[in-house]
């Protein structure tokens, strides 16, 4: 059944509601349809219509044609809550609105979503990252600002968030889940789900960088309990796909394929620029699948529109990715060529933990590199941190293998004994044979998985996930 088109009145008023109260861009987006086709004649009424038809187009990612939407935009409140959300806007361009909304006593608070439900404050709608070396020299000027986008009084807190995801970035761990603790309280309100989101994601994070032995996807369950009084809807996808990644953590490979199978978004069907978080977890998920025809479509289609939105930390994660994914194809010189790219931005921006925090999977690839290409202090920084993510979390973006596939039950009962450290003579006596015979059993085991010794055979079956 065709669905009905809403008026240009009738969208005027929900996008005034998005610019007054705090009506969610994922609302909007099921609405483009009517927005697309709406004909308003003028007035208020067209510039709030031109607002919805701009923001989905940036969700579209469209940019030029927004651009041009953009320009058609008359009203002066509904162009600077526009434009703060822009993409491609540029810091100076943003400093100088957040000055012409103090000095005009201008009041966007509760409206500009710079989030829109990512975890990540700097790096939410735009990527702000690069601001971050400037955060300690400027506090009070950066709280002053952040006064005028969110409530007054949180001013200092979402000031001490973005300074914790900056220090993160810098392996500044102490620092980091001092200033996220202070902050997890005062989020914690109705008002500021969007926020707490942020904040509970880093700490789980940092709590996984610092080698906690901890439940990751339990943190995964508090924050989806936390976020859904209020702006549940925005919130859900994302903390779905966070609940996907923390599962690679744990080993769990079944996890992220039934999200890949069930509930991922679909870059063919609906392509969104707000599910970008999710098109990031999606890669690593036909990374583990092994799809990786896959990963290059859907990185080829993000790239230009990361470019012209100056994501750097977006496209710094990709390649890393794609350097991944490559690797594991077999295809060492564009390993090494997409790897090239994501050093270079993670040396500029002082990226240590986005490339460490992919630990096992990514550490090959970098030893490899540094043997060929040579060592850097840059790069033996970055091996000693993301060595360490390796040893505590190696069954880190495994390889979905059938648990099955090409072993019989005999030699998966063979080595579910030899991991709990029977010698051959015991693993015989459970199944009444020789020794012998144990041993012709662990010489099939040994060749199918390519190891020569009982201790990597069972590190081999563990990561392929047959016991």
């Amino acid at each position: 059944m065709k669905r009905t088109l809403l008026t240009a009145e009738e969208l005027s008023k929900i996008v005034y509601g998005f610019v007054t109260n705090k009506s969610y861009l994922i609302d909007l987006r099921r609405m483009r349809e009517s927005f697309y086709n709406a004909k308003p004649e003028g007035g208020v009424q067209k510039s709030l219509c031109d607002c919805g038809v701009f923001l989905n187009l940036v969700m579209d990612g469209k940019l030029s044609e927004a651009e041009e939407v953009f320009r058609s935009i008359e009203d002066p409140i509904a162009r600077m809550g526009c434009e703060l959300v822009w993409p491609a806007i540029t810091w100076k361009r943003f400093i100088n609105i957040i000055d012409y909304m103090k000095k005009n006593k201008i009041d966007l608070s509760d409206s500009v979503v710079l989030t829109a439900g990512r975890p990540s404050v700097l790096n939410g709608v735009n990527d702000f990252t690069r601001i971050g070396p400037l955060l300690e020299s400027y506090r009070e000027l950066f709280i002053e600002d952040l006064c005028v986008l969110y409530n007054k009084g949180l001013g200092p807190f979402i000031y001490n968030m973005c300074l914790a995801e900056w220090y993160y970035q810098q392996n500044r761990l102490i620092d980091a889940e001092t200033l996220v603790s202070r902050t997890i309280k005062e989020f914690d309100r109705d008002t500021e789900r969007r926020l707490l989101f942020s904040a509970l994601f880093l700490q789980t994070r940092i709590i996984h960088a610092n080698g906690r032995n901890v439940d990751s996807r339990s943190f995964v369950k508090n924050i989806r309990e936390l976020c859904r009084r209020e702006g549940e809807l925005e919130f859900s996808f994302n903390i779905d796909a966070a609940d996907t990644l923390m599962a690679f953590y744990d080993g769990d490979t079944d996890a992220a394929v039934r999200w890949l199978d069930e509930s991922a978004p679909d870059e063919f069907s609906d392509f969104n620029m707000l599910d970008l978080y999710r098109y990031m977890v999606k890669i690593r998920c036909y990374i583990v699948s092994g799809k990786y025809t896959a990963v290059v479509a859907l990185a080829e289609k993000l790239r230009p529109l990361l470019h012209e939105g100056k994501r750097h930390m977006d496209l710094c994660e990709l390649d890393l990715l794609l350097s991944v994914s490559f690797w594991r194809s077999g295809e060492r010189t564009l390993a090494f060529e997409a790897l090239e790219r994501s050093l270079k931005l993670a040396r500029r921006r002082k990226y240590y933990r986005l490339v460490a925090d992919e630990g096992t999977a990514i550490f090959p690839v970098l030893i490899e590199y540094i043997k060929t290409c040579g060592e850097t202090p840059f790069l033996m920084k970055l091996v000693e941190i993301t060595r360490s993510m390796a040893v505590r979390y190696p069954l880190y973006m495994r390889e979905c293998v059938g648990k099955n596939e090409n072993f019989s039950q005999m030699e998966i009962n063979v080595l579910k004994l030899l991991e709990q450290g029977k010698t051959k003579e015991e693993i015989g006596e459970y199944f009444f044979i020789s020794a012998n015979t144990v041993k012709y059993h662990l010489k099939n085991i040994y060749s199918k998985l390519g190891a020569s010794s009982a201790t990597q055979a069972v590190w081999e079956a563990r990561v392929r996930g047959l016991i």
